[in-house]
């Protein structure tokens, strides 16, 4: 078992370190978020972030599966939003993806300013979560159309009616606990995340 967040509950549950080697990136971007608004869900023993061999992919999605069951068990009434933060790599530029089911929410996030004041440009990419890409509407008129994806996680995690989910991928320079600038971009995205949905 994880260590539960302390209480009294914040609104916001942070997840980090789902991917194990994502803890250490995770602990920086969260330690100075303010706790009245963000309880933070340590998994200290998280899986793989590699991709599996092929004779090794159905274990890992199981494993995956079971991880995200268990993060349920850790949401509490209290909790309206679960931020589930990762990491990847990418030598570029700064960016990130936002994935969620609520389109309406991708498009006022992904509409606004995209990196912290001062800080250097950023992309962000919107991505929807949906459970069947055959009933998709993917033309709006006037309105961005967000990338989407059929999440490997439990749509009980990504799709819930009492606690938004929002997955960030975060792309780091090279692997580790990001750059100072990187971290400050994550914790930039993080609290929008959670001021557009608390608002």
């Amino acid at each position: 078992m994880w260590n539960r967040p302390a209480k009294p509950t914040a609104p916001v549950l942070l997840v980090i370190g789902a991917h194990r080697d994502e803890l250490a990136f995770g602990e920086r971007v969260s330690e100075s978020l303010d706790p009245r608004r963000f309880s933070v869900l340590r998994i200290p023993q998280g899986i793989s972030g590699k991709r599996p061999r092929p004779d090794q992919r159905e274990a890992f999605r199981e494993r995956h599966r079971a991880l995200y069951l268990q993060i349920l068990d850790y949401i509490e009434p209290e909790h309206r939003l679960l931020i589930d933060l990762h990491q990847g790599v990418d030598s570029g530029s700064l960016s990130a993806d936002v994935m969620c089911a609520d389109r309406d929410l991708l498009q006022r996030l992904c509409s606004t300013r995209s990196q912290p004041r001062g800080g250097q440009p950023a992309c962000i990419r919107c991505v929807q979560l949906v459970g069947d890409t055959a009933k998709l509407d993917l033309t709006s008129a006037g309105k961005l159309s967000p990338l989407v994806a059929k999440p490997d996680i439990p749509e009980a995690v990504w799709n819930n009616a009492e606690t938004r989910y929002v997955g960030l991928e975060i792309y780091l320079g090279r692997e580790g606990a990001g750059s100072v600038e990187e971290q400050r971009f994550a914790r930039f995205l993080v609290e929008r995340v959670a001021d557009h949905v608390l608002s």
